[in-house]
């Protein structure tokens, strides 16, 4: 019978790299600071200064709202205030010289007390007109919407023209996505473990351990993140502590409410055997790898896994 051939084989050199303990987590992107514009005043909408969906810097202008009646407002508040201060003035020279002639007794003391309290009384009006004054000012400047920080600026909800007051809500949604935060849940069980193993304070605060995350597209993010905050409380309903990483995005690559896997390595590393995953084959006894021995002769090794790596 003719000889049949020995088959082909793939030989792979095995390797050791150091690695740390590892987890990992379904996490979502929360945006670092979120604000709903609202407006302080009532008015008509008179202009948007700004395009949606795009970036907006801190302090810049954002709506307007018509301001002739607050302007009104302003001009009748220093008017009443020039009034007011006008009035303490008089008052203020009318006590001087009743005190000047008091102790000739050319005024009873119940005039004296009389000045007195019209000083007083114009005194107050003019802190009460300053108040009034100050509150004018104010609606005016907030006939001025402005950006509270920068960032992205999402779609308008109220269009100009309509009359918009405190009560109408959201005019438009402005994130911050620079850097983001990922926030995610760990069990209870892991949680009292940590605790166990570190008992200072300053053991627990000082985490050796490296924080990357893998895009819903199952590439690797090219920015290092770093562990955060941590909840002071385990949930009644899930059995989970909260927590949250922090991560550069100067790309703006990461947009908040995106699902992402969040992995966490130890620095503490020790060095483990890799090996391709096609290598690996199972049977009823569990996995195993084919192994070439030094008689140049193929063995069967089971294997227990680890974790997997670049895949």
């Amino acid at each position: 019978a003719p000889k049949v051939a020995a088959p082909g084989v793939s030989v792979y050199s095995v390797k050791s790299i150091e690695l740390g303990g590892h987890r990992e987590f379904v996490a979502r992107t929360v945006p670092f600071q979120e604000a709903n514009i609202t407006t302080r005043v009532e008015g008509e909408l008179i202009k948007r200064h700004f395009e949606e969906g795009r970036f907006v810097e801190k302090d810049q202008l954002l709506f307007e709202i018509e301001a002739d009646a607050y302007k009104a407002s302003l001009t009748q508040a220093k008017a009443d205030l020039e009034g007011k201060r006008s009035v303490l003035e008089t008052a203020k020279r009318n006590l001087k010289r009743g005190q000047e002639v008091a102790p000739q007794g050319f005024i009873s003391q119940s005039d004296l007390d009389k000045l007195i309290t019209e000083d007083l009384q114009a005194k107050a009006a003019v802190s009460s007109a300053l108040a009034a004054l100050e509150k004018a000012e104010l609606n005016l400047s907030y006939t001025q919407i402005k950006a509270p920080f920068s960032g992205r600026i999402g779609r308008v909800n109220v269009d100009a023209g309509n009359i918009v007051s405190p009560s109408t809500g959201t005019l438009a949604t402005i994130t911050a996505n620079d850097p983001m935060y990922v926030t995610f849940q760990i069990a209870e069980a892991s949680v009292v473990s940590y605790m166990q193993k570190n008992t200072s304070e300053a053991s627990r605060n000082n985490l050796s351990v490296d924080v990357s995350l893998k895009l819903p597209n199952n590439t690797l993010y090219d920015q290092i993140g770093k562990l955060e905050y941590a909840g002071t409380k385990v949930s009644e309903t899930t059995g989970t502590i909260d927590m949250r990483a922090v991560f550069a995005n100067p790309k703006g690559i990461i947009l908040p409410g995106l699902f992402v896997t969040l992995m966490i390595d130890g620095q503490n590393k020790t060095s483990q055997i890799t090996l391709p995953h096609m290598a690996v084959q199972e049977n009823q006894q569990g996995k195993f790898v084919l192994v070439v021995d030094e008689k140049n002769t193929v063995a069967v090794r089971p294997v227990k896994l680890g974790r997997r790596i670049n895949a």
